[in-house]
């Protein structure tokens, strides 16, 4: 035999370390109860990082359900299998368990919380349970969109001219008092050049019904099928709320011409419907 045959081949030294192989994590046992644990691995440029982490382990008593203390001692498999009981460092990462317990007075609390958010909050309660109400037929709907904005239009009146006004009528335009600028309407011989609102729909006005003490089973079929025996109605409205669909007890009714909305009223006034005496009225403007 060679004399090189008992050499140990190089390739078998046990001293050779492969720079791939990350070094074992290391565990070390502090004085003050803590642990220090050091490990080891690649971070995204591939370089190998140390990393040290200071545990601090606290034991609390606490009672579980029977069911979860027998999986807990369960066997780990798949990845864990083989390791110690408990959660393993360099797999898992163990937090502090925040258990939410609200106090007592928590609504109270809440409250003023809401108190102090400012009036916003105070407003939105106030104004909840309101309901829109309409300034011309007291309907639940907004004053822009009543079918009866056109022939019922509050019609305003003209308004007296100041005592110093008519120095700055001569003006036409920038004046020295107060008040710099005049409004066109108001300048001389500009006072009655515009037209009102809803002057052109004053006959439709007097020509509108207002019809009260309706039945809540009431529609409008009904009420147009009553009133067109005295001649030509034009609109029909029948308020209703808003969750229930029901009438509300009122109505307006508008024909194309006065005489016959004035046999209307006298003919229907006190007539039974639907077990209801009827209240019929000519409507009045509102202010």
């Amino acid at each position: 035999m060679s004399p090189t045959g008992n050499r140990a081949d190089w390739a078998d030294d046990e001293d050779f370390d492969d720079p791939s192989v990350l070094p074992p994590q290391e565990v070390i046992t502090n004085k003050d109860g803590t642990k220090t644990v050091i490990s080891y691995r690649y971070n995204d440029d591939n370089k190998k990082v140390k990393v040290t982490r200071r545990i601090k382990t606290t034991v609390v008593r606490e009672h579980v359900n029977p069911q979860v203390a027998e999986r807990r001692k369960w066997e780990k498999f798949g990845n864990e299998k083989g390791h110690a009981a408990g959660p393993s460092f360099d797999t898992t990462s163990v937090g502090e368990n925040i258990i939410f317990r609200p106090s007592v007075n928590w609504k109270a609390n809440a409250k003023e919380a809401e108190k102090e958010g400012g009036e916003k909050g105070s407003m939105k309660d106030q104004l909840k349970d309101k309901k829109v109400k309409c300034r011309i037929c007291s309907g639940e709907h907004f004053t822009a969109r009543c079918p009866f904005k056109d022939t019922m239009a509050p019609v305003e009146e003209g308004t007296a001219a100041a005592p110093g006004a008519e120095a700055e009528e001569d003006a036409g335009g920038l004046g020295a008092g107060k008040s710099s600028y005049v409004p066109p309407h108001m300048r001389k011989g500009g006072a009655g050049g515009g037209e009102k609102m809803g002057g052109r729909f004053e006959k439709d006005d007097l020509a509108t019904l207002r019809v009260t003490n309706v039945s809540e089973l009431a529609e409008e079929n009904e009420l147009r099928d009553l009133f067109e025996r005295f001649g030509r109605v034009t609109r029909v409205f029948l308020a209703r709320d808003r969750e229930t669909q029901r009438a509300k007890g009122f109505a307006f009714i508008s024909y194309a011409d006065r005489g016959d909305a004035a046999l209307a009223c006298e003919k229907v006034d006190g007539f039974g419907y639907r077990h209801l005496i009827l209240r019929v009225e000519f409507a009045k403007r509102t202010t």
